[in-house]
């Protein structure tokens, strides 16, 4: 009798222990802040780290219980506009695209759409002009990011409000060439997200703009949030808008750089703006027990489940379009987004229903500072090492991102990210002594350095183009890559010689020392050609960052541009052969002036400086 009575007594204290657990864990965010501490918290990094910010907002929820929401500095620094949790908008940029994703899983969940059905059945007929490949693109290719689309050429914002047009219109203005088989390569795809949006439009019948209000927004009161273009969908936030500036950071100060009012054409990848605690309903609502989004748990449990994995192994590398993170207390899934005007970053834990948001009218340390207070440190860990063949493949070489422009007079930008990878050792490799490889199994890497840690999948296409990806970035190794940069540095120092030959002449004429001679006014014409090239690539590259792509006539014009130099290059090269077979003094200059003036053509034909079609 004793020993049952001890026994009753054993059980009973470990319920008590195990209850008190629980309850412990649930009055506490991950890491182990106690949650009535966490605004103390948060107000004390800000107040240790004012020069990190110009201005930022945070909010951390659990379940649908608002935990804390914040503002510091300002979003206006010359006129002294402080921020505010409840009156101050900011961009989300590419957290918007959650929304995409949440969007097509309700109407997956009415069963409207299969996410294995090739999203033209949805579309209108023809409605792709750029496409290489016959294959399906699906919608789980769209929430992968691995469509095969690279950079659009054609411009994605603009400054003016004319400008913006309906959103089927703004993807075929904008639509890239598609660069590889859908499922091939990762390569982040703003044209992709809006394209998802874009068949929301046509399976509902609604704009996308009105399809968020009506089944995110109003179902959540998110009342000071816009998803429009140009934020004209919520006059509250079009208006508050229009105080915020942007700041880019300066040594130890932030420098204004306006406001930075761009308008999204293909809205739906990163139109959203708002308040932090409008953003904080939207992020409660994904961890909430009631589910606000979803008719059905399973619903919200399929979005949250992986659609994309590193190599063979289990790691997952996206979400149905979210994306996940280790820390050292929970497995995150979110996304985070930047615009001209700032940054964003949207974090959850599933397990915990605990969640934090970030804005800021900058980039800077704010959003990773709040996800390690709520979550802990980020995990860098090599993963267990699993048997394979580590020898029969070799990642080593130059490789470029899958995202770049690699089609049209935009081309020479991919150079601008070239990423060499150098072995090391059997299972190690060096990037540009940034990061370093490391091979656990033998089709997945870890990418690391002292602050950050990820999984890379790593296989080799049927053209033998090796593909390194880094969850939905992508990078490839292509032929020529090599040959390619050095076209490009011969093309730069062709110019430069061009300038410097161009301003000793100017000083001779000057002088009245320059001596004329066969074909010297059409070499000189060339080296022009060439400063005049080189300041259209100027022009282009000055109004990308604004525009995220070139407007149709800045590129049209420019490769017109680019062709009249082109065969201006080509006449110069022609009049110095001409000279050279006639014999006589000067044979040195002439054969220079060929080899450069075929080298710099040749740069402009491989780098479609010219080609504004089919791009």
């Amino acid at each position: 009798m004793l020993k049952k009575i001890i026994a009753c007594l054993t059980t009973a204290s470990m319920l008590a222990c195990m209850s008190i657990t629980t309850m412990a864990a649930q009055n506490e965010t991950p890491s182990g802040i106690p949650i009535d501490e966490v605004g103390s918290r948060i107000e004390q990094w800000a107040s240790e780290n004012e020069n990190e910010y110009p201005s930022f907002a945070v909010a951390v929820v659990k379940g649908d219980e608002l935990v804390y929401s914040g503002a510091f500095g300002y979003i206006d620094i010359e006129n002294g506009i402080e921020a505010t949790p409840d009156d101050t908008v900011y961009e989300w940029g590419s957290c918007s695209k959650t929304m995409v994703w949440v969007s097509v899983m309700q109407l997956w969940e009415q069963g409207r759409i299969d996410l294995n059905e090739d999203i033209r059945n949805y579309l209108p007929e023809g409605f792709f002009h750029n496409l290489r490949y016959d294959d399906p693109i699906t919608m789980l290719n769209l929430m992968n990011h691995n469509a095969g689309w690279g950079e659009a050429t054609w411009a994605m914002q603009s400054t003016d409000e004319n400008d913006i047009m309906d959103l089927g219109e703004a993807l075929q203005y904008a639509e890239p060439v598609q660069m590889y088989r859908p499922g091939e390569v990762s390569s982040y795809s703003n044209y992709g997200a809006a394209l998802a949006g874009y068949v929301v439009e046509c399976i509902t019948g609604q704009s996308y703009e009105d399809y968020i209000h009506e089944h995110i927004f109003d179902l959540l009161g998110m009342e000071h949030t816009a998803i429009g273009p140009t934020h004209n969908d919520n006059e509250w936030v079009y208006e508050r808008r229009q105080q915020f500036v942007n700041y880019q950071r300066a040594a130890d100060s932030w420098a204004s750089n306006g406001h930075q009012l761009c308008f999204i054409l293909p809205y739906p990848a990163g139109a959203a703006c708002g308040t932090i605690e409008d953003m904080a309903l939207y992020c409660s609502a994904l961890v909430s027990d009631e589910n606000p989004l979803f008719e059905n748990e399973s619903t919200r449990d399929e979005l949250f489940s992986a659609t994309m994995f590193c190599g063979s192994t289990d790691i997952a590398f996206g979400c149905h379009g979210f994306w996940p993170d280790d820390y050292e207390y929970a497995t995150t899934l979110g996304h985070n987004g930047g615009t001209n005007g700032g940054s964003a970053n949207l974090e959850f834990d599933p397990e915990s229903g605990i969640g934090v948001v970030t804005l800021m009218n900058g980039s800077g340390k704010p959003h990773q500072a709040m996800a390690e207070l709520v979550f802990g440190d980020p995990v860098i860990q090599i993963p267990e090492t699993i048997g394979g063949d580590f020898t029969s493949q070799d990642l080593s070489g130059l490789c470029i991102s899958a995202k770049s422009w690699r089609r049209g007079p935009l081309r020479f930008m991919s150079m601008l990210g070239l990423m060499p990878i150098t072995r090391v050792s059997e299972e190690e490799y060096d990037v540009a002594g940034m990061y370093t490889i490391t091979r656990f199994a033998e089709d997945a890497f870890y990418l690391q350095d002292d602050s950050f840690g990820m999984a890379a999948e790593y296989k080799v296409l049927d053209d033998g183009t090796r593909v390194f990806g880094v969850a939905s970035s992508g990078y490839v190794t292509e032929k020529g890559l090599v040959a390619e940069l050095i076209l490009m540095c011969l093309y730069v120092l062709i110019v430069l010689v061009a300038a410097v030959l161009l301003i000793i002449k100017l000083i001779r004429v000057i002088a009245k020392k320059n001596k004329p001679y066969a074909g010297s006014k059409i070499i000189t014409v060339a080296q022009i050609a060439k400063i005049v090239s080189a300041g259209v690539i100027g022009f282009w590259l000055s109004v990308l960052r604004a525009q995220y792509g070139l407007y149709k006539p800045q590129g049209i014009i420019g490769c017109f541009v680019q062709m009249l130099c082109f065969a201006v290059c080509l006449a110069s090269a022609f009049v110095s052969v001409k000279a050279l077979t006639k014999g006589g003094k000067g044979k040195f200059k002439y054969i220079v002036n060929v080899l450069g003036n075929a080298s710099f053509a040749t740069a402009m034909v491989v780098f479609e400086l010219m080609k504004f079609w089919s791009v």
